[in-house]
């Protein structure tokens, strides 16, 4: 997200048609068209879609902000108010905080035409990573055009069959690492880890309430390491369900099966029965 020429032709931002917009007074919006693809059991965007369009956002502002320093997103908190049906779903980022080793973006998300109450919000923090004094001089950040699409591709399936989210049986929930999910780093895109976690969860609460299905609400994401190889399993380490108010919270991982098991993020999650 630094220069804007990312994402590729074929990749998943691409797909998504995400829409960049700079204003003024140098705020950025991101906004994210919605289509039955997205959708998860609720009828609402899936979770880790609306990470994904919290991710670039707060990419596009931190990269920014510790210009000429660098950055890696160390936690992500998301919480889903209610269902997000769109048309169109905005992001809209603020710096909270910018300290000499962290910077705090929170991101509210709003369901267009009705921007008076947020459907979503997040708070993202990132590491900066000082530039070395010996090092290359700093990258040059292009002014951000007043109105930017990723594009121009469109999703031929359900976002979850799209990235080979998929599941062995009875085992975890598991997806490959090839280019069309990849960052600018050649690393597991991070809203895409949202989604495995997210599915992972949705599915395991289903299971525990013996419920048809069920919708993740809240995501608690530590970023413990990049997945390169793949595939990424998510593990799940504890849920528990409540039939009684049809919801369940529990602990999720994800290793890079790769790379011998690496773990690459610890997910708390919640989720209702759909």
């Amino acid at each position: 997200m630094a220069d804007f020429t990312y994402p590729p032709e074929v990749h998943l931002l691409a797909d998504l048609r995400v829409e960049i917009e700079a204003l003024d007074d140098g705020e950025l919006l991101a906004r994210l068209p919605v289509t039955p693809e997205l959708l998860a059991a609720d009828g609402g965007v899936h979770a880790g879609m609306i990470a994904t369009l919290v991710d670039i956002v707060g990419g596009a502002i931190a990269v920014r902000a510790v210009h000429p320093d660098w950055m890696a997103t160390s936690d992500m908190a998301l919480q889903v108010v209610r269902p997000a049906v769109g048309p169109v779903l905005e992001a809209r980022g603020t710096v909270l905080r910018r300290g000499r080793t962290t910077l705090v973006i929170e991101v509210t998300v709003f369901d267009l035409p009705d921007d008076a109450t947020p459907v979503a919000w997040s708070v993202l923090t990132f590491a900066v990573l000082p530039r070395a004094a010996d090092g290359p001089p700093p990258m040059e950040l292009p002014p951000v055009p007043r109105h930017s699409r990723f594009g121009p591709g469109e999703l031929g399936a359900h976002v979850v069959d799209a990235v080979s989210i998929g599941a062995g049986g009875d085992g975890p929930v598991s997806m490959p690492i090839d280019d069309y999910v990849r960052n600018t780093i050649g690393a597991l895109q991070g809203g895409v880890v949202a989604l495995l976690a997210e599915v992972a969860a949705a599915r395991a609460v289903a299971a525990a309430l013996d419920a048809p299905a069920a919708a993740t609400v809240d995501l608690q994401i530590t970023y413990l390491a990049t997945g390169r190889i793949g595939p990424v399993e998510a593990r799940i380490r504890s849920v528990d369900a409540d039939p009684a108010t049809g919801s369940g919270r529990g602990l999720v991982e994800l290793v890079d099966t790769g790379a011998g098991d690496r773990l690459t993020a610890r997910v708390t999650f919640s989720a209702v029965a759909a």
